[in-house]
């Protein structure tokens, strides 16, 4: 067998079983997430999912980055899939509309980032990402987070649900979105004039399934992967 196929061999293996976690959030979810560790040093990408799906959704860009060294925590959204566990017990996000709960929903990402500390991975070293409303998530806990490196944002809107579109000055971001989502697609421009961060026009899809396109999911992949080498840089 060749080095370059034994290196090859390696990463699959390493990507292809991520590790079953569970946390708790200060208002009462218990939520499930996929993490896959870092290699030492490396960044972890935290990532949040679209209404009504969950964390498997991120399976094929986890793999992918562990396979290249950088984390990733997938997180199960309070109401989703195996984080249906809520404070008055069973919960379905079905009824987040009529109560609000969607804004809630952030402390979700500050539960995983918390997660993540308590393990040893240092502020500077998570990362957020989203999908849809996931997007919004990850541009709301970013904002208040002056360590966070990057922001990946697939298909973000103004608004989803209640939850708004925040950006804070100078961090890096990364926007993705296509045409036809044109709801998405017109957060590009702000962004654009935005130090720091960076805009792509996807084929089509929205949220992961900008990810259908193999061009795309390589051109974030080594967005991120850049991301995470400047931060074992500025250790």
């Amino acid at each position: 067998m060749t080095l370059a196929f034994l290196m090859m061999l390696a990463g699959a293996v390493s990507a292809a079983a991520p590790r079953k976690v569970v946390f708790q959030t200060p208002d009462g979810w218990t939520l499930s997430a996929d993490y896959h560790p870092p290699r030492r040093g490396g960044m972890v990408l935290v990532l949040a999912h679209g209404v009504g799906s969950s964390k498997r959704e991120w399976e094929r860009f986890a793999a992918r980055l562990s396979s290249e060294g950088v984390g990733s925590l997938a997180v199960d959204l309070r109401g989703h899939a195996e984080s249906t566990k809520g404070p008055n017990g069973e919960r379905d996000f079905k009824d987040f509309d009529a109560t609000g709960e969607w804004v809630k929903a952030v402390a979700d990402l500050r539960a995983a980032a918390a997660w993540l500390e308590a393990r040893g991975v240092k502020p500077s070293r998570i990362a957020f990402g989203g999908a849809s409303i996931g997007a919004n998530l990850a541009s709301q806990v970013s904002a208040d987070r002056e360590k966070a490196p990057c922001l990946l944002l697939l298909s973000p809107g103004p608004d989803y649900r209640g939850v708004r579109l925040a950006a804070r000055p100078g961090l890096k971001v990364l926007v993705a979105a296509s045409p036809a989502d044109l709801y998405s697609h017109q957060t590009l421009e702000p962004f654009s004039k935005m130090k720091g961060a960076e805009t792509l026009t996807t084929p089509a899809g929205h949220g992961v399934q900008v990810f259908d396109d193999a061009r795309t999911l390589d051109r974030i992949a080594v967005w991120i992967g850049r991301c995470s080498v400047a931060t074992k840089q500025a250790k």
